[in-house]
């Protein structure tokens, strides 16, 4: 019984060990929160996310821009810190 009592001392002292040597983990920091606003520059049904993004982010300067589906058609939404 005192072997096994000093086997358990022993892996509980291992496991303090370990746990002090850990690195401590970095908190990210959070993304901006963004707000969506149909695009004020695009014309017509929405069908290429690459040529909305772009025209969000160089022409409105939005940080982002995608084709979302707003009943009835897919629209251009760029999206901008709130």
């Amino acid at each position: 019984m005192a072997k096994f009592a000093s086997i358990i001392a022993l892996l509980f002292a291992a496991l303090v060990l370990f746990a002090s040597l850990e690195a401590p983990t970095m908190v990210e920091a959070q993304a901006p929160k963004l707000c969506e606003k149909s695009s004020g520059t695009w014309s017509g049904v929405c069908g290429n996310n690459n040529a909305c993004k772009n025209q969000c982010i160089n022409l409105e300067g939005a940080k982002h821009g995608s084709c979302n589906y707003i009943f009835p058609y897919h629209r251009c939404i760029c999206y901008f810190p709130c």
